[in-house]
């Protein structure tokens, strides 16, 4: 009878952890490289999105969330939930969302851009499509560094086929997943686009779609998109436009043909990011046939601001290849990456605004009851980390694979999905090669350990309030010196004091 009993048990403990597992929402994280943060139709530009959009509009606009400014940092931080400085060099230190997601009894897919430590399937992942390094030709596949040739399926190589789009592969892939995945148990999946880092690269169709839509210039578009994104709400109605940075050449210096060169690189950006679009809406209507949507939970987000580093090819300038060409490799000016920030300073790599700030989307029918909202609170990337713990009920563990894993800082997103206010970070701790710095706490933001900004009355960073309030000035120096202490003990180079 006791036999029976525990066996009675068994199988009950098994049914709820059945039951539990079909009522957890599946996760599909995108996440799109390069992209500046007014780059949305939800978020003030004239760049056709409507799928992210609706996204958007039915979901939470998260207007105060930050990545790490770069390629690499961010996607550490993002998988690791933690920073990046403790992990990159001491990688067996951390477990992965995947790997935490996967004690909790997910399957998980990734599509894309890898650019971390490892590789996919030695982190976690039940599948992978994607390469493994920094950039990639987007129809050759062709890595943009000599030497590398990183593209994987499932830990096997992959060879290129004909009329290959990048964009175009990851979102087949990733249907093919969904529709492939086993069906009792909820599933992760990253989709890491390499869309829209350089080369500036799209099919004909896509980039005639935009062609001329930029011919008045960067100094209107911008002012465009912030009066755009003041009708939209996301930024205050008293902010103001930061100052161009000072490197900015005027439109009208400008020659004809020069413009029209310009037009062609910014119509290029533009059909990329609608091309990502395009891919979202895929994965939504797939999404649907499966008749999951309403239990998943989609996060859309940029790895950092947009790109200021005009590397166009001599043999693109000279031979005038249109970016449908394999051969070409495009790139456009940090003007246009200045617009693409509006309203922030700065770009890439930087830890100002422009450099970290991201028009974040979360959409999830079933669990998100406040639809149509903003929420205005900072977030950081070591959160998804806790949000996904959060929503598949797993533990992060202290040990993983006989390694001790370090405390992540994350904090859940979970409340706001109900319109609820989450704890609010004690700092955030920025550092793109020690050289690139920030430090926030409340509303104050250390930058470069030289300027001090009050974000809550000038988050485009205008006002340099270091020598007009030394106090404060000395206080967040000295903070960050114990964080970065804290924090950035394994960088191989030598720290800025």
């Amino acid at each position: 009878m006791c036999a029976l009993k525990k066996i009675i048990l068994s199988l009950s403990f098994l049914l709820c952890l059945t039951s539990f597992a079909d009522e957890r929402p599946n996760i599909i994280l995108v996440l799109v490289d390069d992209m500046g943060y007014s780059d949305l139709g939800a978020f003030g530009n004239e760049i056709k999105t409507p799928n992210i959009d609706s996204l958007a509009a039915k979901g939470i606009k998260f207007t105060n969330f930050t990545n790490c400014a770069k390629c690499e940092t961010t996607r550490t931080t993002l998988m690791s939930g933690r920073y990046h400085t403790e992990v990159m060099k001491k990688p067996e230190t951390a477990i992965t969302i995947p790997e935490n997601l996967g004690l909790a009894g997910y399957q998980n897919f990734m599509v894309g851009k890898w650019h971390v430590f490892d590789t996919p399937y030695t982190r976690g992942f039940d599948r992978f499509f994607g390469f493994l390094n920094g950039a990639v030709n987007f129809f050759t596949g062709e890595s943009t560094k000599a030497g590398e040739w990183h593209w994987r399926i499932d830990d096997k190589p992959f060879d290129i086929p004909k009329d290959f789009y990048s964009t175009t592969a990851f979102t087949d892939y990733a249907n093919k997943f969904i529709e492939e995945r086993d069906k009792k148990k909820p599933f992760f999946m990253y989709l890491a686009h390499n869309a829209p880092h350089y080369p500036l690269q799209a099919p004909k169709e896509e980039v005639m779609k935009y062609r001329g839509k930029y011919k008045e210039g960067w100094e209107v578009l911008r002012q465009k998109r912030f009066n755009r994104m003041k009708e939209l709400d996301i930024i205050p109605q008293e902010t103001q436009l930061s100052a161009p940075e000072a490197n900015v050449r005027k439109w009208d210096s400008l020659s004809e043909e020069e413009k029209d060169w310009q037009d062609l690189k910014m119509a290029t950006y533009a059909a990329m990011v609608d091309t990502v679009d395009q891919s979202v809406g895929k994965v939504i209507n797939k999404l649907k046939e499966e008749n999951i949507f309403e239990n998943t939970l989609i996060i859309f987000l940029s790895d950092n601001g947009a790109c200021p580093f005009e590397r166009t090819t001599d043999i693109t300038n000279s031979e005038k290849l249109m970016p449908w060409d394999p051969k070409s490799f495009h790139c456009y000016s940090h003007e246009w990456a200045n617009a693409c920030n509006t309203p922030w300073r700065m770009y890439k790599q930087n830890q100002n605004e422009g450099g970290i700030a991201t028009s974040m989307i979360a959409h999830w029918p079933k669990g998100i009851t406040v639809p149509g909202t903003f929420n205005r609170q900072r977030g950081h990337l070591i959160d998804f980390h806790a949000t996904f713990r959060d929503l598949a009920g797993a533990k992060y563990p202290s040990e993983y694979k006989g390694n001790k894993i370090g405390p992540a800082l994350g904090i859940s997103l979970v409340p706001a999905f109900t319109g609820k206010e989450r704890k609010e970070h004690d700092f955030i701790y920025q550092n793109f090669s020690n050289k690139y710095t920030a430090l926030v706490m409340g509303k104050w933001k250390l930058v470069d350990r030289k300027y001090l900004y009050n974000l809550e009355n000038d988050r485009i960073e205008s006002n340099d309030l270091s020598k007009s309030n030394p106090e404060k000035f000395k206080q967040m120096l000295t903070e960050w010196k114990k964080r970065d202490a804290e924090l950035n003990k394994y960088s191989k180079k030598k720290r800025k004091k």
